[in-house]
């Protein structure tokens, strides 16, 4: 897996990897990163949700490290299996005030931020 591997490059296989599945998507955040999924390549990842990394028990410095990494790994689509990158990604903290929303409404608001973000920034063309 990409984002493994990625890790991995970072000395960051301690970090656990939890994919989103449908059940979560109406529980608490917090319930959701505290699911164990032993057997990731068998986990079944919800569908049509838009790619949000939740980070949990990384300083503010290591969080940086790793967000700055991602778009370095080449991230991008439609390439074949041979050249898979990571997808984009929107990067998220858990912090208390989030813990015990659900995920619906995390994703929701999380990415209405994002959009007026990016929306704000000048165009590179």
């Amino acid at each position: 897996m990409q984002i493994q591997q990625l890790l991995k490059e970072l000395d960051g296989e301690f970090l656990e990897i939890i994919f989103c599945t449908e059940d979560m998507i109406t529980r608490p955040l917090w319930e959701a990163m505290n699911t164990r999924q032993p057997h990731l390549e068998a986990v079944k990842v919800a569908k049509s949700l838009p790619r949000i990394c939740f980070l949990s028990g990384l300083s503010g410095e290591e969080m940086m490290v790793l967000i700055d990494a991602f778009p370095e790994t080449g991230i991008g689509t439609f390439l074949t299996p041979d050249e898979a990158r990571l997808e984009p990604a929107v990067f998220a903290a858990l912090v208390p005030n989030s813990a015990d929303k659900p995920l619906q409404e995390l994703i929701e608001e999380i990415m209405g931020d994002h959009e007026m973000l990016t929306a704000k920034q000048p165009s590179s063309t």
